[in-house]
């Protein structure tokens, strides 16, 4: 008997260490016909008091988002950033950052080759809040055409 109520206890113990995992980041992807021209819509919706950092943050600063694109030679241009970027100086990492609160949107324009059936590759981002930030976070996509 001591024996199961110690297994027990141990039990309601190591419960009570454990913890939700953080996911203040909710990604969803997207296709566009655009003409000739295919869009890739990569759109974020963050928690209340949590940010992602752009492409183009400054070196020393938190790891900026960054896409890879299984297929590079469809690609036109650069992945464009089209939701409106906060540039501060961040007392955490004692850089000017550029980053996204609330909702950010991305877009890819790509050529839709002949047999191309999805669009895949994954992107890689930090979130923050004003006092953390989480591990970085790969998220991968793989969108039928």
């Amino acid at each position: 008997m001591k024996i199961l109520f110690a297994f027990c206890f141990s039990l309601i113990s190591f419960s009570g260490f454990t913890q939700d995992k953080l996911e203040p980041a909710n990604w969803s992807f997207h296709i566009l016909e655009n003409g000739e021209d295919y869009v890739f819509k990569a759109t974020v919706d963050l928690d209340d008091g949590w940010a992602i950092y752009s492409q183009y943050t400054e070196e020393g600063g938190p790891i900026p988002l960054s896409f890879t694109f299984k297929d590079k030679t469809v690609l036109k241009g650069k992945t464009e950033e089209k939701s409106e970027a906060i540039k501060i100086m961040s007392e955490l990492f004692e850089v000017e950052v550029i980053k996204f609160k609330k909702q950010a949107v991305f877009e890819q324009r790509f050529t839709k080759k002949k047999g191309m059936k999805t669009f895949s590759g994954e992107l890689r981002f930090m979130c923050c809040d004003d006092l953390r930030c989480l591990p970085p976070t790969v998220v991968e996509f793989d969108i039928g055409l």
